[in-house]
Formats: structure tokens, C-alpha cells, sequence
């Protein structure tokens, strides 16, 4: 008996919070949380056992192993509309299906295992989560089986810190009280070569440091001057100490002279990221 309820737990499936993201609006920004939720569910498969796949079962006992004669196997329990696209229903619970007023033998998959199953057939063109509910999704059959590309799941991944870190600049950026000076130090001269008309402009969060003598190695150094009223998320002490500050992409720096071959002096201009 302890084993059966080991086993209980393990197979316990719980969708709660990919079911709440279905309540709401999914938007572009919210897509590949959502996915990534989707990606690690368990979900309910409607199916048509063949006749030999439960011989046996009604007599065994905790721990026998039978086999049956043949192969077993099963047909998805696809929707169909009058054009005879064929949908595969796919249920986050046992009461998402009795809203759905589904009745059907089910198995209970991991997503990427039903992935691997679709793969294997072309006879299916959508996929529907929880059909005939309040909250139901639909994606063609391509955008379904692509959330388990490992490519594009590790760029979806790269997305989803970015905009976390997008999250935190709004909501917690600092507002200087004083001018300060920031160093940036790079391999190569990239800010002065992507600067057009004496403005470089960061299309993602960019490190600076508040440590003017880190990364000597490094052969450029760009200083940049931030007056008072401009915004930085200052980050405390980093691996190494070598950035402890990020400032919005979007920034304006405008060339203020070089120093030097290898020192530029900039200045923080406009700020759109905050308006």
C-alpha cells in the first residue's frame, strides 16, 4: 500500500497555474511564460484504447507484470470540423473535462512525450486546450510541436530573463541625487564605432560599473557622466566586482571628446525607456 500511494503522489497532476495564465488575455509579453508552462505539464489525452490494451488488468495484483497478445495501442479521440480538420483535445484536469462534458478513456502525458507522438502523424492540423471550456486555446499543430524545439526554447529562455530584467529597471531604478560617473571598459571600441552622429543608443540593458580602475585588462574605457534626475538600477557587489550598476536600454550617450586613443567621455542624454 505504501508503494501505491508513492505512486499516487508521483502521478499527481497539477496545471493551477497554466490554468490561471488561460483566464486571462495571453499577450505577446506573456506568451513564453506560457509556454514554458506548457512545455512542463502533464495534460489529459482523450483516446480509443484498442480491444487488448487493459487484458489482463482486471486480475492483477500490486506488482504483477502481463503481457498482452499483440501489440496494444490507441487512437486519439480527435475533434473534427465540417472541413475534417482534426484537432487533438488536450485537458489540464479532470473538471476541465467534465465542463468540456468530454467522456472518453484518457492518458495522462507529459507534454513533450504528446509532442513526440504528434510528430509522428500528419493527420491532425490544430491543437485545442481545454475545448468547450470558458477558457480554451487553440494553436495550429506547427506552433504546438516548435514550443518543444530545443533552439528555439533556449532563445524563448534568453527572452524571458531579458524581460525580467526589463521588469525590475521600471519598477526599481534609482534616481541620482548627486552627478556620478560610470565606467564601461570593452574589448573593442564599439560605442564610439556604433555611435551615429556623435550619439550611442543601447538596444538592451547595458553594465556599467561605479569603479573606474575594474577590468584594466579590458582596452577601451567609456566614462559616462550621469547628472542628477537621471535613473540607474544599482546592483550592490557582482561576482568579481565588476559591474554593481544597469541602465535602461533605449539610453542616449552623447560623445562629449576623447580623451585619448583608447578613453572616450561621454554624457547620459534622454532617457525614453522611463517616460
Amino acid at each position: 500500500m505504501d508503494n501505491l500511494e508513492e505512486l499516487k503522489k508521483q502521478t499527481q497532476v497539477d496545471n493551477s497555474k497554466l490554468e490561471e495564465m488561460m483566464k486571462e488575455e495571453i499577450t505577446p509579453q506573456m506568451q513564453i511564460r506560457f509556454f514554458n508552462l506548457l512545455r512542463k505539464s502533464q495534460l489529459y489525452l482523450p483516446i480509443t484504447p484498442s480491444a487488448n490494451m487493459f487484458e489482463g488488468i482486471e486480475n492483477a495484483k500490486e506488482g504483477d507484470v502481463f503481457q498482452t497478445d499483440g501489440p496494444a495501442g490507441f487512437d486519439i479521440n480527435y475533434l473534427s470540423d465540417e472541413d475534417g480538420n482534426r484537432a487533438v483535445p488536450l485537458f489540464t484536469s479532470e473538471e476541465a473535462m467534465d465542463k468540456a462534458n468530454m467522456r472518453s478513456s484518457v492518458m495522462v502525458m507529459f507534454a513533450p512525450d504528446i509532442a513526440d507522438l504528434l510528430k509522428q502523424s500528419d493527420r491532425y492540423s490544430v491543437v485545442a486546450v481545454n475545448p468547450f471550456t470558458e477558457h480554451d486555446i487553440f494553436m495550429p499543430i506547427e506552433g504546438f510541436l516548435g514550443i518543444f524545439d530545443e533552439d528555439a526554447h533556449e532563445e524563448e529562455e534568453m527572452i524571458e530573463a531579458i524581460n525580467e530584467i526589463l521588469e525590475v529597471l521600471r519598477n526599481h531604478s534609482y534616481v541620482l541625487e548627486n552627478e556620478m560617473a560610470f565606467m564601461v571598459r570593452l574589448d573593442e571600441n564599439s560605442m564610439r564605432d556604433n555611435a551615429v552622429d556623435g550619439v550611442f543608443i543601447p538596444d538592451m540593458p547595458m553594465n556599467m560599473s561605479t569603479d573606474k580602475d575594474f577590468r584594466t585588462d579590458l582596452k577601451y574605457a567609456n566614462i559616462i557622466i550621469f547628472e542628477k534626475g537621471k535613473k540607474v538600477l544599482p546592483l550592490g557587489k557582482t561576482e568579481n566586482d565588476v559591474y554593481d550598476t544597469i541602465v535602461a536600454p533605449g539610453t542616449e550617450f552623447i560623445l562629449e571628446r576623447e580623451i585619448d586613443e583608447f578613453t572616450t567621455l561621454w554624457r547620459c542624454g534622454n532617457q525614453p525607456f522611463y517616460d
